[in-house]
Parts: C-alpha cells; sequence; structure tokens
C-alpha cells in the first residue's frame, strides 16, 4: 500500500522494515507488527549519536498508553505528534502512559491551552505539530473503509483499489 501511495515521488523509498517474514509458517505470517519492535530494528542501524523521532497524528497518539510496550516507546525516539484542532495540551499530557503522564492537578491548567511547542517531561519528550489542517488521518481512512465509504477525498485511486481488494479494515 506504500508503494502505491508514494509511486508518484520519487525522493520516496519505500522500506521493507515492517514487511512479514517469508516463511512457510502462516501463524508466523500473522504475528502482530509493533511499533517498538520496528523502532529497535531501525535503532540498531544506528550510530549512537542519531535520533530518532516517531511521527504520529494525535488521533493516535491519543491511544499510545494502550500500545504494546508503550512506555519504553518513549525511551526509544522523541514523539513529534501532529495535532488536530480540538486537542488541548493537557490531552496531550493525559493521553501518555501512566507512569509518564503528569498528575491531574498538573494539567488542569492546561485543558484550554492548544497543544504546540514542545513538553519535555521525565521519560519523555513530545514535540508538536500545531493545526495541522489535513483532511485525512489513518483512523478516518480505517473507519471510512470499514463503513464502505468512498476513500478518494483521503486515498489515491491505486491505494483504494488495494484496500477494497484485500478487504483492509473490515
Amino acid at each position: 500500500m506504500l508503494v502505491l501511495a508514494t509511486a508518484a515521488e520519487k525522493a520516496f523509498v519505500p522500506s521493507l522494515l515492517e514487511a512479514p517474514e517469508e516463511s512457510g509458517d502462516r501463524k508466523a505470517q500473522e504475528k502482530p507488527n509493533y511499533t517498538i519492535d520496528t523502532v529497535r530494528r531501525l535503532k540498531a542501524t544506528f550510530k549512537a549519536s542519531d535520533k530518532l523521532f516517531l511521527l504520529i497524528g494525535m488521533d493516535a497518539f491519543a491511544d499510545i498508553a494502550k500500545w504494546h510496550q508503550g512506555e519504553a516507546l518513549f525511551r526509544e525516539c522523541e514523539f513529534v505528534v501532529a495535532s488536530r484542532p480540538g486537542y488541548s495540551l493537557a490531552d496531550v499530557a493525559n493521553a501518555l502512559p501512566e507512569k509518564l503522564r503528569p498528575r491531574p492537578e498538573v494539567t488542569k491548567p492546561f485543558h484550554k491551552q492548544k497543544a504546540a511547542g514542545d513538553l519535555v517531561l521525565s521519560g519523555a519528550t513530545i514535540h508538536l505539530l500545531e493545526d495541522l489542517h489535513q483532511p485525512a488521518s489513518a483512523t478516518s481512512i480505517r473507519e471510512a473503509a470499514a463503513a464502505g465509504k468512498p476513500l478518494g477525498r483521503f486515498v489515491d485511486a491505486s491505494v483504494t483499489e488495494y484496500i477494497r481488494k484485500i478487504g483492509l479494515y473490515k
């Protein structure tokens, strides 16, 4: 799907880092692909001085505390979170895994402050991209596909066809 989505952009080179390993073992091919594993595989190829940033939309970041080894992920990389209108700085802080999350009395004053700037806490560094006005998000694409709605406003026709053909997000 990534190859289809980036085909017109010659500067982009899709990676096979997350591709399933080729084997006859179907159970191994269906194993979940966790972000923490991908980040660790990628970091293994880095120099000690290299930094890794994980770009994620606020809609997905809102569930980061539920991710597999979510707390460990913050030790491995810094996050760049593409904010969306309606999210506050407190929403960002409150989405963190419990051990990294500031106490409620600390975040309360930030409920009306929009998610912008950098949030640097003990164990987590988050860079916030302010009010991204992009109509597409992974969440909205998955929801539209699951509901059988047209995807043309989100992705190219080739990606739409691939999603339908494979039956993704059903």
